[in-house]
């Protein structure tokens, strides 16, 4: 026996039986094999356009009988809506149900189909239904497939037969290829396999009631169908996402001079729009965007984000940020960068749009034996006497910090006056160095050479975590 899988990873199945309204409040249950048989067909000519007829023909007729069901334990819901009615009196709107069925996200839908298909007929079919994206509307979230187990589940929904227990449901199936040749009212010059793609508009055009290639069965469902209360699954706590990266529009964009105090004020709104995702408690705040514990203690081993704003095209002007962490970002982490919109700037210039453009579980990466500084390097610690000269204490503190990051040490340090990633020079010192509250640090700029390829952009020094210290390919 054939038996296909379908799973709905969001936990519903959208759709309505063939041929009712979706304002009646029905719900299809089990899935139809017509609408898996239109699906396979869409997949086919998406996605595989160089398949022959020949070679989807088989797969159609295997699917061509009333299959058995194995449904999991579900229940129906609804949502009530009120949509624009597309007139101009912005009141006049329509209420819309959407019925749909709850299952657990790890249930399966089995179909079982009595066949013998190919090897090769079984692995076409396997690729088509991994295709599919969705299935019914566009809500019902769907992964399918060919079983790769031997032992067929229990069927407890079958073709009504007297004597058969539990309610009674129309299942629309698809119309064998020798019951629809047979059928005299089939239409003109429309075989079996164009019966199956017929549109609605083609259908009312003539004068179809019903598409010619459906069949309706009736099956005996299991009475406690949408009986079962099922316990809401909790979001998963952390995703695989752990860098962001926002595009930066503005009639006037900030400087690079203005790096911590940019990188401080997108910290600063996405703890704030995190409180508020969190019920405006304060002490749920991330700790990843504020680098505290929850008793106010700085975190420690750099487990914080970092906010690292950056000149892409070397104009002088920061027109990116990236939010980038050592773990993944928590479901409400990720809701807080999604909704984070505009920041302001000082002296009254234009607000920043910030737009997401990349979210991914990894920083892109990049590989070169030579780096230099795009933001200054700066140090909180002193030199002090007994410490070498100053350019010695320097090179060591930049050593100390790519320890601290899991660098190699270099095997040269040049020392620079100002930027060379910039088409302007601008020196250290114009940079701000400090943040808020803090004392302004001595800003310097270098080009570190490794013996072997590293891979960055990295940031070394005091303030690293908001974009300080930042070294790009040295080229």
């Amino acid at each position: 026996m054939l038996v296909i899988e379908l799973r709905f990873p969001a936990g519903r199945y959208h759709a309505n039986p063939w041929g009712r309204n979706v304002n009646e409040g029905e719900v299809e249950w089990p899935p139809s094999p017509y609408r898996l048989a239109r699906a396979l067909i869409d997949v086919w000519k998406r996605r595989r356009p160089e398949w022959s007829t020949e070679r989807m023909s088989p797969i159609l007729k295997a699917l061509g009988r009333p299959p058995v069901f194995c449904l999991p334990e579900a229940n129906s819901a609804h949502t009530r809506s009120y949509l624009n009615s597309n007139q101009k009196d912005p009141f006049a709107q329509q209420l819309i149900f959407d019925a749909f069925v709850t299952l657990d996200r790890q249930a399966k839908v089995s179909f079982g189909f009595d066949c013998d298909l190919s090897p090769e007929s079984v692995q076409d079919l396997d690729a088509l239904l991994k295709e599919l994206n969705f299935f019914g509307r566009s809500e019902s979230w769907v992964k399918a497939g060919v079983s790769p187990d031997t032992a067929e589940p229990t069927w407890n929904c079958t073709p009504y037969s007297d004597g058969s227990t539990g309610g009674t449901v129309r299942v629309a199936c698809l119309l064998s290829e020798a019951d629809y040749n047979d059928n005299p009212m089939k239409p003109e010059s429309t075989d079996w396999m164009d019966a199956i793609c017929l549109t609605t508009r083609e259908l009312l055009k003539a004068g179809w009631s019903s598409p010619p290639a459906l069949s309706w069965v009736d099956y005996q469902r299991p009475s406690h169908s949408f009986g079962v209360l099922l316990k809401p699954e909790p979001a998963p706590l952390r995703s695989k996402f752990r860098y962001a990266k926002y595009a930066l529009h503005a009639t006037v964009l900030p400087r690079i001079q203005e790096t911590v105090s940019v990188a401080e004020r997108v910290r600063a709104f996405l703890m704030g729009i995190h409180k508020k995702v969190q019920g405006d408690d304060p002490s749920k705040v991330s700790q990843v965007f504020s680098g505290k514990t929850a008793d106010g203690r700085p975190l420690k081993g750099h487990r914080h984000a970092f906010f690292l704003p950056t000149d892409e095209d070397g104009d002088g002007r920061i027109d990116h940020l990236t939010v980038n962490a050592t773990e993944p970002f928590s479901a409400t982490e990720l809701q807080a960068i999604d909704r984070l919109r505009s920041v302001w700037q000082s002296r009254g210039r234009p607000d920043i749009d910030l737009v997401l453009v990349s979210l991914s579980a990894e920083m892109p990466k990049l590989s070169s034996r030579k780096w230099v500084s795009a933001t200054p390097f700066v140090t909180a610690r002193h030199h002090r006497k007994g410490r070498g000269t100053y350019e010695e204490w320097l090179a060591g503190e930049i050593i100390r910090e790519c320890g601290f990051h899991g660098l190699p040490e270099p095997v040269r340090i040049d020392w620079i006056s100002h930027t060379q990633t910039t088409k302007k020079p601008v020196r250290w010192i114009e940079f701000v160095r400090r943040r808020k509250d803090k004392s302004a640090l001595r800003g310097h700029g270098c080009i570190l050479t490794f013996e072997q390829p590293v891979e960055g952009p990295f940031v070394l020094g005091s303030a690293c975590h908001f974009g300080l210290g930042l070294f790009e390919p040295h080229t």
